[in-house]
């Protein structure tokens, strides 16, 4: 299977693994009450967390990085994925 990349991937494998944790440490500050969420929804929030940071990080708004994706949904996902297994 090729593996497919995207914004979201190309942006964190420019990031050093100090820059991706500190990308984890911060979307600590977003969650007001995670033990009340499934863990489902924690992960569509982190997931979240990491396509606002790299829209920010590209001077675009996260509906025109949106704009931009195939599939925002599963890129940010495999985004939170890459920055926890730090791959890349």
């Amino acid at each position: 299977m090729k593996e497919q990349h995207s914004i979201i991937t190309e942006w964190l494998s420019g990031k050093s693994n100090t820059q991706r944790s500190n990308i984890i440490g911060s979307m600590g500050d977003h969650f007001a009450n995670p033990e009340s969420l499934p863990m489902e929804g924690v992960l569509e929030q982190l997931a979240v967390c990491i396509l606002a940071s790299c829209a920010k990080d590209l001077g675009l708004s996260t509906m025109e990085l949106t704009g931009l994706l195939i599939d925002s949904r599963q890129e940010a996902l495999n985004g939170l994925v890459t920055v926890i297994h730090g791959d890349g």
